[in-house]
């Protein structure tokens, strides 16, 4: 991993808007097919990207921070 702190934020955030983006409209359709109306469905999708962008984010860093430390 680069020594830069903002190549690692960036990193980070490019993780975070991929699994966020990836995951709204997969967690959308799945309410929609248990009967979900649009509305809700719509804001449920948002919190549960949300969720998983933030648990792929703390993955992603302890990921890279154990793979620093097999190279140290």
């Amino acid at each position: 991993m680069p020594e830069s702190s903002i190549i690692r934020a960036i990193s980070v955030i490019a993780v975070m808007l991929v699994v966020g983006f990836g995951w709204f409209p997969i967690a959308l359709s799945r309410l929609k097919k248990k009967g979900v109306e649009e509305a809700a469905a719509r804001s449920q999708a948002k919190l549960q990207a949300k969720k998983f962008s933030m648990m792929a984010a703390f993955l992603y860093m302890v990921f890279m921070l154990s793979l620093v430390r097999l190279f140290l």
